[in-house]
């Protein structure tokens, strides 16, 4: 299976948020008994993951300038009333 950049069915989502919530001796026994393949599939969703949070992150930021734009807008519509 060949994820191409985002995580897009439920499937996908919950074996993500497996890895990313397993921890210690649990996360150990499924790591003792992953094979190659298992390890691929896990590294892809993380890179997904990644993907979507670094995309995320583009969208937050655009939000962030977008409402900064508006502010000052309205600081300048006051100003010209002036």
């Amino acid at each position: 299976m060949t994820i191409k950049g985002l995580i897009t069915n439920q499937w996908d989502r919950n074996n993500l948020n497996f890895l990313l919530n397993t921890k210690g001796d649990d996360f150990k026994a499924w790591h003792a008994q992953a094979d190659e393949d298992d390890l691929k599939y896990a590294q892809e969703l993380m890179d997904a993951y990644s993907r979507e949070l670094f995309l995320r992150s583009q969208e937050l930021e655009i939000e962030a300038r977008l409402d900064n734009t508006h502010e000052a807008n309205m600081v300048i519509d006051k100003i010209r009333k002036l």
